[in-house]
């Protein structure tokens, strides 16, 4: 038969008295002192394991926190990948297409709209023309690319002038692919200046 072992819910005193008084116990040792000796080392060895598991899940614990707090969460949330535009989910735009439109046709440009849209154009285009490595970005680098990670997931299905044009500033390819936002864009060129990108 198994000797008794302690409970969460008994203090030190409540476990030697029953285990002292348990008809097992009673049985396999006849004498007091071998009982309580027997029922003493039981309280020693459930002090120790619980020591030894509140260590355990401390240290645990703490391990796992700590990889929470180093997790990136990119490409996604619950992603653990490196914050780089080679991670992202979404296909990079080319960037000679979306400079020209930027250089010589301003009024499609204007299309995409906002300061934010400009804004991460630059940084990103940054990025990518200078072929920064992931250990070189700086904080606000890798801000722009985890923004264009979920701005992307937004838009990704936007298929109009002004829609594509915001995608092409973002760096992003929608999902109509590269070929419709060519030709879409180029045909707001042609209605706007007569040429093509």
């Amino acid at each position: 038969m198994p000797l008794p072992r302690p409970t969460q819910a008994e203090d030190e005193e409540n476990f030697l008295t029953r285990c002292m008084g348990d008809s097992v116990m009673i049985e396999e040792f006849t004498k007091l002192e071998q009982r309580f000796a027997v029922c003493r080392l039981q309280w020693e060895n459930y002090e120790e394991e619980t020591e030894e598991d509140e260590m355990m899940e401390e240290s645990q614990l703490k391990e796992i926190i700590e990889r929470i707090r180093k997790m990136t969460n990119f490409p996604q949330q619950g992603d653990d990948e490196t914050v780089s535009l080679q991670n992202s989910k979404y296909e990079l735009f080319p960037i000679d297409f979306a400079a020209r439109i930027n250089k010589k046709y301003p009024e499609v440009w204007k299309l995409g709209g906002n300061i934010l849209g400009n804004e991460q154009y630059r940084h990103l285009l940054e990025i990518r023309a200078n072929d920064i490595a992931t250990d070189d970005l700086t904080p606000r680098q890798e801000e722009a690319i985890r923004l264009r990670e979920a701005w992307s997931a937004r838009h990704f299905e936007d298929f109009r002038p002004a829609g594509v044009m915001a995608q092409i500033k973002w760096h992003m390819v929608g999902s109509r692919g590269l070929e419709y936002m060519k030709k879409l864009m180029n045909e707001e060129i042609k209605k706007r200046y007569g040429d093509d990108a």
